[in-house]
């Protein structure tokens, strides 16, 4: 029993990990920002303040509780070594909150304006006032850089927004040369705070057609091609209810005729007992009219009377009268 607890806990034990490591905030990234903000995005109090946007790559959720966000990384390896527990100022501790768990494929923004008790996505710090030139996201631990978006000198002065040109597509190892691959971060075309970054012209579906299937014949193949599989779809329908109809009525008749053969066979059980009765019968008489004595009869019939005695029934020439004489 000691080794099924072992094995047990050891199974657990990886089934916690493994799930911790699949949310892990490895997966985020510091996806877009905008420093210069005069009459774009604004926050829940319609202010226009500088905001920066978090993007979750992953397909599952990540909790974000804890993680750091900053504009200055000084003091980084003296906390991440443990040689101090002092904070550094310019680091803004993301706070517990139901909000804070990002769902897969998701964005957060958190405005960089130097106001936290505005709530919780409100930094303790605004780029607009720093020297650098960058925005750190730090693991919980304080010991890791998450993602650092890196963003030219003249954002501040011109109304643009920045950052990775397809979502939190990075090269990993330029990444950890802290270099960048060419073109995957720059200027946006259009700013899109909680949304992708990368936007299309939409089109209607008429244009896309006409476009994609000019002469139409894509849209006869298709037109024939659901026509065709429509009847054939209705063919096999009809086929199975026609089976299946044959086989209910057949079923149906032979239990029919099983009824009518047991019917049959109680009647003629019936008519075996009444007929046994008459034979028995037929039998009685018959033994008793070949078994039995009787006297043999000629079937002539003698009646014999005296001479004395006559009856005139018995002569009927005496009530005749005799012929007439001739003289």
């Amino acid at each position: 029993m000691k080794l099924i607890y072992k094995y047990l806990f050891i199974f657990v034990a990886i089934l916690f990990s493994s799930v911790s490591f699949g949310q892990s905030v490895h997966d985020l990234r510091l996806n877009e920002m905008m420093i210069k903000n005069i009459d774009n995005f604004s926050d829940e109090y319609g202010r226009h303040v500088p905001w920066v946007e978090i993007f979750n790559t992953a397909y599952n959720t990540v909790n974000i509780t804890g993680c750091y966000l900053t504009d200055d990384t000084t003091g980084f390896a003296a906390f991440a070594s443990k040689k101090t527990d002092q904070i550094p100022a310019q680091w803004y501790r993301i706070p517990t909150d139901q909000k804070m768990y990002m769902p897969q494929r998701s964005y957060l923004v958190f405005y960089l304006d130097n106001s936290p008790l505005f709530g919780p996505f409100h930094t303790n710090f605004t780029p607009a006032e720093s020297n650098t030139h960058y925005i750190a996201l730090i693991s919980s631990n304080g010991k890791e850089i998450l993602d650092i978006l890196e963003y030219p000198a003249e954002l501040r002065d011109t109304m643009r927004v920045f950052g990775y040109l397809v979502d939190g597509v990075r090269n990993p190892e330029a990444f950890k040369k802290g270099k960048r691959a060419d073109g995957e971060i720059g200027y946006l075309t259009a700013f899109t705070p909680a949304s992708s970054n990368v936007t299309q012209v939409g089109i209607s579906k008429q244009e896309k057609l006409r476009r994609d299937d000019p002469y139409g014949i894509g849209m006869a193949i298709i037109s024939m091609a659901v026509v065709f599989t429509a009847l054939i779809t209705i063919f096999i329908m009809l086929k199975i209810f026609n089976y299946v109809t044959r086989r209910t009525t057949q079923k149906s008749k032979a239990q029919e005729e099983q009824k009518s053969v047991q019917e049959v066979a109680v009647d003629n059980n019936d008519n075996v007992g009444a007929n046994a009765e008459e034979i028995a019968a037929i039998g009685t008489a018959l033994h008793l009219h070949f078994g039995s004595m009787h006297d043999e009869e000629s079937e002539i019939i003698t009646i014999n009377m005296p001479s004395a005695h006559y009856s005139p029934w018995a002569q009927k020439g005496l009530s005749m009268k005799k012929n007439p004489k001739l003289k």
